[in-house]
């Protein structure tokens, strides 16, 4: 392993899918994958238990069954999928059928995905047929009309639009003559995610190497051992998401639950693997209603802050023999700190962090230091600024030594610390998901002319809208009709100027 901290590969040359398959041959029969208990409630898909024997074959078929498209090596198929089996899947086989991925939130509607997929130019897109009563396979097939590259449409479930291509899970044994072969190296991009600037969303690109330092990161911090189970609350489809729990999953070869929501009997519920000890991971906001009050206390809770404003939450009350921060600056970089006094969180550590971050000579998974108050960011987990490839990192702005400018405010504290103030300028966070506000007011006046929006902190949603028009009814509804998040519309208080002038 190199350490290098600003271009060094903590696990260079292993892939992701040869770390799998390691698991699967392993300990073929141990429990690999769960899904959240009420799958059934929010799909029409069946409640699926994997082994790792099991998860490895359905992965085969799934490749095998995105090969037969014809797609081109290194095509981006984009995946919307909810926190299930097929979600985890679906990222292994687009992996191991030499394909990239790009997962998107499920909050996300027609407006959302266009908006960012004609970034990334996707040749497939893999969804599911209902979901809480909508219907994404439909979505897909809307998106698919807007964007030229977006050949397939395809989705897991029954009823499936024309023209969608039907998947599933296939657990059989294949032909083994036809096993497909890894596509692609560990240097070329294997999953992009999605952040936001104030002019919109905007892709970001990590190979292999750097989703590994990512989840060594968490790994080492929460201290996940061989077999242990992970609850994951997250779905994957972000750096937290993916690296704070798929990649420590997959370095620790035991059980990833996953969860669709706070759901609090889930976690209770949930078995432990081998080792018999549960790590939990869930938005810092919602982790004291899920971890206070417990019979026996979890291995870790690993607490994910997407803003500043969420370090400063008291987790004393947490029944778990270790407290993890795990601060995600956006899509570029996460930071995961072990907290030393439960009722607050320690500054960021300036310069060169290791795994784990109390310990001297550990591998370095990031660094960090200040410019003009600004936090920036390298290291092995963090994006270059030139790839492997050669390929420049767009959107990304960088200094001469090879930091990224995070647009994060932060302030130099004492011993060789710092404390993150504010987000970037011009970037909104709502339930969990990130817009830039000059793409939002340009599409929301595309759905109804003379909008106006302002907004208003909000303890549990990050921020809320205000949305002024002329008729705030008709407004509600056009947004409602244009495709948009309805995490956007349901956190929108509408009015019109007249109403505001008599508050």
């Amino acid at each position: 392993m190199s350490a290098h901290p600003q271009n060094g590969e903590v696990a260079g040359g292993v892939s992701l899918d040869a770390l799998f398959r390691a698991n699967a041959v392993g300990r073929p029969e141990l429990t690999a994958l769960v899904d959240p208990p009420n799958k059934q409630q929010f799909t029409d898909l069946p409640v699926r238990r994997l082994s790792f024997d099991e998860t490895d074959l359905a992965v085969e078929h799934l490749a095998r069954r995105l090969r037969e498209l014809g797609l081109p090596n290194g095509s981006v198929v984009a995946v919307q999928l909810p926190n299930t089996v097929e979600a985890i899947v679906s990222l292994l086989a687009i992996a191991r059928a030499g394909l990239i991925a790009a997962p998107v939130p499920m909050a996300w509607r027609r407006s959302d995905l266009v908006a960012a997929l004609r970034r990334v130019e996707p040749k497939a897109i893999i969804t599911l047929s209902q979901l809480d009563g909508e219907r994404p396979a439909e979505t897909a097939c809307e998106v698919a009309a807007e964007l030229f590259s977006l050949s397939f449409p395809c989705a897991f479930g029954t009823d499936l639009p024309d023209g969608v291509i039907a998947l599933e899970l296939d657990c059989s044994v294949p032909d083994p003559s036809e096993r497909v072969a890894n596509g692609h190296g560990t240097r070329g991009a294997s999953i992009l995610t999605f952040d936001a600037a104030a002019d919109g969303f905007f892709p970001v690109a990590r190979n292999d190497a750097q989703w590994l330092a990512a989840g060594l990161a968490v790994l080492l911090e929460a201290r996940v051992e061989s077999g242990d189970t992970i609850v994951s609350t997250l779905p994957p489809n972000s750096l937290a998401g993916i690296g704070g729990a798929i990649l420590p999953w997959l370095l620790s070869g035991g059980v990833l639950e996953l969860l669709h929501g706070a759901d609090l009997p889930a976690i209770d519920g949930a078995g432990a693997g081998k080792s018999g000890r549960k790590h939990l991971l869930a938005p810092a906001t919602a982790m004291p209603d899920l971890a206070a009050g417990r019979s026996v206390p979890l291995a870790s809770c690993i607490a994910v802050h997407r803003r500043p404003q969420s370090l400063g939450l008291d987790f004393s009350p947490l029944r778990s023999e270790r407290v993890v921060d795990l601060m995600s600056v956006g899509e570029i970089g996460m930071i995961a700190l072990r907290r030393l006094e439960t009722s607050h969180a320690g500054g960021i550590p300036l310069g060169p962090i290791t795994a784990p971050s109390a310990t001297r000579g550990g591998p370095v998974v990031i660094e960090t230091r200040i410019a003009g108050g600004e936090l920036l960011l390298r290291g092995p987990q963090v994006p270059r600024a030139t790839s492997p490839e050669g390929h420049q990192t767009p959107r990304l702005e960088f200094d001469p030594d090879g930091f990224v400018r995070t647009g994060y405010r932060c302030l130099d504290a004492e011993e060789q610390r710092l404390i993150l103030t504010a987000g970037p300028e011009g970037v909104v966070s709502v339930g969990g998901l990130r817009f830039g506000l000059d793409d939002l007011r340009s599409r929301f006046a595309q759905s109804s002319a003379g909008i106006k929006i302002a907004f208003t902190e909000d303890p549990l949603l990050g921020e809320r809208f205000r949305i002024e028009a002329e008729n705030p009814s008709v407004a509600a509804a056009a947004l409602k009709a244009g495709g948009h998040s309805p995490l956007l519309v349901q956190a929108a208080a509408f009015g019109s100027a007249l109403q505001r002038a008599a508050e």
